[in-house]
């Protein structure tokens, strides 16, 4: 047959190629990368652009232990679930820690604590102010003229006193989690919101900024700091906090100073479970209760290196069970819910910001159940590179567990199971991120 009679789609105007590359969801963009070296082009066009790809299945980031440190595996499950290798800029994403993720970026902080901005789809990366712009931390060198950290206000009856820390040690104590408002590409209408230590308080900064500003207890600040989680609403411009006891305030960032205000009070005495905050697509606001176990493991070693690190090598949390409340604003409480009240969607918790998908449009996912992945800063302080949430004592390659709301049993949920066939890095934890 004449080779005429085929279209040379490896001729396509540039322009074009530059349309199909906005409207192919992930595993489709990296697919199109290898189809010929004009279609490589626009694809690299396309990363370096930093063109947002419209694809909304969540993707599952995360280390192989096969890989250089500077390699990550995306897993989206768009297209019958598919894994795509990335390399990414320095430093190596198995040296960071991950704070948080949301809007196709992930937070992470470095090995002297900074935290950076990272899209791994596009490989962009932005650095968010240093830690020691931070009202509580200090640079400072020992003895030896090594560099180190002061962290201050660990004791509320000392407020003056400091505790050392080395700058890869402060990061796994120092971030709980980071929350952005929209894509930085907006600019400095992009909040990076930071809980950290003590005591989950809070800090923010805009993209663009060279420090961060604490939010700290004022006339108009009614509660400065145990805050487990937060939700931003773009809708009225709003954070919306929950606390250890289950109160939910809202945090307005809009005006000269900084307004935070109780909006459900006190619902729980305890400190238990691991609380998120989700505004639903429907308009409920929702509360997740996490709560976590601990089991003890043997023989696991780490290397001499990342020996300084480790606290505790021989305990991993597990998930056991999870609960969801609608917030009643109106009759200022919390009301639990079955899992069929979750509207035919799956849940994503973890270090990323909470998210409600539907499974109508989502079908690889199960209804009403919920996918897990690490999402405690303790835990991950008292043992990095154990096992972690994402496996238990039989099951190594663990990346995942699902709680079925409808039965509320929950499940390991192997590699196998979310269709990733690699091993799973342990120092490197896994996370969901949305690419929208």
């Amino acid at each position: 047959m004449d080779a005429a009679a085929y279209p040379d789609w490896s001729a396509l105007p540039e322009e074009l190629m530059d349309l199909v590359m906005r409207l192919l969801d992930v595993p489709d963009l990296f697919r199109a990368g290898a189809v010929c070296a004009s279609w490589y082009a626009a694809f690299s066009a396309a990363r370096r652009a930093r063109i947002p790809v419209a694809d909304g299945s969540p993707c599952l980031l995360y280390s192989c232990a096969g890989d250089d440190a500077d390699t990550a595996t995306m897993y989206s499950a768009s297209g019958g679930g598919a894994a795509f290798k990335v390399r990414l800029p320095a430093p190596a994403i198995r040296s960071r820690h991950v704070v948080g993720a949301g809007h196709g970026w992930v937070v992470t902080a470095d090995e002297e604590s900074n935290l950076q901005l990272l899209n791994p789809l596009t490989t962009a990366q932005l650095d968010l102010p240093p830690v020691t712009g931070l009202h509580h931390v200090e640079s400072f060198a020992d003895e030896q003229g090594r560099p180190m950290y002061r962290l201050y206000g660990e004791d509320p009856w000392r407020p003056d006193l400091a505790m050392p820390y080395k700058p890869k040690e402060l990061r796994l104590f120092l971030y709980h989690k980071a929350y952005l408002s929209c894509r930085p590409s907006a600019g400095a209408a992009c909040v990076v919101l930071l809980l950290c230590r003590p005591d989950g308080e809070l800090s923010f900064a805009r993209i663009g900024d060279d420090r961060w500003t604490h939010i700290a207890k004022s006339e108009f600040v009614q509660l400065d700091s145990g805050y487990h989680g937060a939700a931003y609403n773009d809708k009225d411009g709003l954070f919306y906090l929950v606390s250890f006891d289950s109160s939910v305030h809202t945090l307005d960032l809009n005006g000269p100073s900084p307004v935070v205000k109780c909006i459900v009070k006190q619902y729980s005495r305890y400190d238990d479970p691991i609380r998120s905050v989700i505004l639903a697509p429907w308009g409920d606001m929702l509360q997740v209760w996490r709560y976590a176990e601990w089991r003890w493991l043997d023989n696991l070693q780490v290397s001499a290196e990342i020996a300084d690190e480790v606290i505790c090598l021989s305990q991993e949390p597990y998930t056991c069970d999870v609960e969801v409340y609608k917030v009643d604003i109106n009759d200022q409480k919390l009301v639990k819910i079955s899992g069929l009240e979750l509207q035919e969607h799956a849940l994503f918790i973890g270090f990323n910001s909470p998210m409600l998908l539907s499974t109508r449009e989502f079908p690889m996912f199960r209804s009403n159940c919920a996918y897990i992945t690490d999402d405690s800063s303790e835990n991950i302080c008292i043992n990095k590179y154990g096992c972690g949430e994402q496996s238990q004592a039989d099951m190594a390659l663990t990346v995942s567990g699902i709680h079925d709301a409808r039965t509320s049993k929950f499940h390991y949920c192997c590699i196998s199971d979310v269709h990733v066939k690699d091993e799973v890095m342990r120092r490197c934890k896994a996370i969901w991120n949305h690419q929208i």
